[in-house]
């Protein structure tokens, strides 16, 4: 993982950040881009956005962990979240990520799955597992 990906990464729940880590790098490279959040941090991007909800897997647990991460893509050397593109790119990502999870035996949510909301990049543990 690189240096930015690793920083994002603490506060993180180990099942998650161990999917992430095990997680190839091919075909689609990612970085991890942000982790745990404060309740202003969220309050501001439900404000411009970038989220829907105050009760968010990037807020901390009781044991002061989130239990989600958003990625974005590294194409040609430069982050992106490939604007026209998601479902291909993050869709690459997320089979790559599920694959991870799928070998350590731990439940992964991809937002790229949900109905009324898509987001590309964000992957967290299930409420039900990890509540």
């Amino acid at each position: 993982m690189d240096p930015r990906s690793e920083r994002s990464l603490a506060f993180v729940h180990p099942d998650l950040v161990a999917i992430i880590r095990e997680t190839e790098q091919l075909p689609q490279a990612f970085i991890v881009v942000e982790g745990i959040r404060t309740v202003a941090q969220e309050q501001h991007n439900v404000d411009t956005g970038h989220s829907t909800t105050m009760h968010s897997r990037h807020l901390p647990n009781a044991e002061g962990l989130s239990c989600a991460v958003d990625v974005a893509a590294i194409i040609g050397g430069k982050v992106s979240f490939t604007p026209g593109q998601e479902a291909e790119v993050f869709g690459a990502i997320a089979a790559q990520v599920k694959a991870a999870a799928e070998e350590l035996g731990i439940p992964v949510e991809w937002g790229g799955d949900w109905r009324n909301f898509k987001d590309w990049g964000h992957f967290q543990l299930p409420w039900k597992e990890y509540p």
